[in-house]
């Protein structure tokens, strides 16, 4: 198992301790069923060896794995390519009315949360943007928030349970961290490096016992310790979930959360942009949302006559992103193509059928065997060899693997350029 993959069971491990309590796994099952669970994992050396662990037989006859695989799998089924899939596979119920105070067309108007972020960053040292962790389009808008907040001075990005060193080899890898497996994460840490943000790992060492509120505060001291040591340090901090928040006591446990704390430590404001809180009626009231603004990029909506954003929790965060409404019928969702940054590539999938999970991988030509791909797609049925890959223009090697590990197919594509890109210089 990577060190990656090694430190992402650690962190999973503190996410799922309460999995046998809640879920009915008493005194009758087998003695701690989580940490079998991981020790199991950690036998898996590739994604795609977990996936079909998680999605096995191996798994489906134990209850308390089945359990607690409900959640990683989707992580799993994120990293391999099928968001919708992941979203499916754990969604986040959350069966809240509706607030009578939505935002309307005739309060509000929807503009683009990489201008709204970049326009309030300018007197400040440190923006904070969350992420759902299974949900890789919340990494699309810190993407695209690197070059313009790059030219405007900002020189640092600090990433959850990022690896140290994180890119020791200038690109990267299953060791790099947990979440970065997956391509979008991966793409947004490459464009960082080439933009020259400095990247920081600000996640405290793990140790046996430790609590969520010293998880939080050992994040935030990181951070406090080094805008004081460098003062003309400007951060871009991309989190997960309730890390970002301002409310005491908001986090697992009634543990002041990692910004909070940093405030404290720092004593400089941020600005906190959520994007996994509007969740009323499982997600459909935000999907509603982004229909009513047409909305087609991540935005804010800000109030007519104003330049407040609306946000969902006011008192939690300084603004609420609307993503577009998810289309749940797609394999493969439109937001793949990160912007116009990259396109929808055919790719002769042909030799999967029969040879099921069949793993599609694109790497980039001038990076290693062990790179993370830069896209990368799991067929689960024959009908589905027309599945596109999403690849910006530029050099590729091509890798189909059956679910014996069996390599199907190896070889080159070339991606050309099929229109202007956004620039990836500040």
């Amino acid at each position: 198992m990577s060190r990656g993959a090694a430190m992402g069971a650690g962190l999973c491990l503190a996410l799922l301790a309460g999995v046998a309590a809640a879920t009915g796994i008493g005194d009758d099952a087998p003695a701690d069923p989580i940490a079998a669970y991981f020790a199991r994992m950690r036998a898996m050396t590739t994604p795609f060896a977990e996936f079909r662990f998680m999605s096995g037989p191996e798994v489906e006859a134990n209850p308390a794995w089945k359990q607690i695989a409900g959640q990683t799998l989707a992580a799993s089924l994120a990293t391999l390519g099928r968001p919708n899939d992941a979203i499916r596979s754990f969604p986040l119920h959350d069966r809240r009315a509706v607030p009578d105070d939505l935002p309307t067309p005739a309060t509000h108007v929807a503009q683009p949360a990489v201008d709204w972020i970049v326009d309030r960053a300018a007197d400040l040292r440190v923006v904070m943007v969350n992420e759902a962790h299974h949900r890789p389009e919340t990494r699309q808008l810190t993407l695209a928030l690197l070059a313009p907040l790059r030219a405007r001075g900002f020189t640092h990005l600090a990433v959850e349970a990022l690896a140290d060193p994180p890119l020791p080899k200038g690109y990267p890898t299953l060791d790099t961290g947990y979440y970065t497996r997956e391509p979008v994460f991966a793409e947004l840490l490459r464009s960082a490096l080439r933009l020259g943000f400095v990247l920081v790992p600000y996640e405290p060492a793990s140790t046996p016992g430790q609590t969520q509120q010293q998880r939080e505060t050992g994040m935030a001291a990181t951070l406090a310790a080094l805008v004081r040591a460098q003062p003309d340090a400007k951060v871009l901090v991309h989190a997960g979930y309730g890390h970002i928040g301002k409310t005491a006591g908001s986090q697992p446990g009634g543990a002041d959360p990692m910004a909070l704390e940093f405030m404290r430590l720092s004593g400089l404001p941020i600005l906190a942009v959520d994007q996994t809180r509007l969740t009323w009626e499982d997600g459909a009231a935000a999907d509603r949302l982004a229909r009513t603004f047409d909305v087609q990029a991540p935005a804010v909506l800000v109030e007519r006559g104003a330049r407040s954003a609306w946000r969902g929790e006011p008192e939690r965060f300084d603004a609420s992103v609307l993503l577009p409404a998810v289309d749940a019928g797609a394999l493969r969702p439109g937001w793949l193509t990160l912007g116009g940054r990259r396109q929808s590539v055919p790719f002769d999938l042909t030799p999967c059928i029969g040879h099921l999970p069949c793993l599609a991988e694109a790497r980039y030509a001038n990076e290693g065997d062990d790179a993370i791909p830069a896209d990368q797609f799991v067929l689960l049925a024959d009908g589905e060899t027309d599945t596109p890959l999403y690849l910006a223009p530029g050099q590729y090697r091509m890798r189909l693997t059956g679910p014996d590990d069996t390599v199907l197919a190896d070889r080159t594509l070339d991606v050309p350029a099929h229109r202007p890109s956004p620039s990836d210089t500040p």
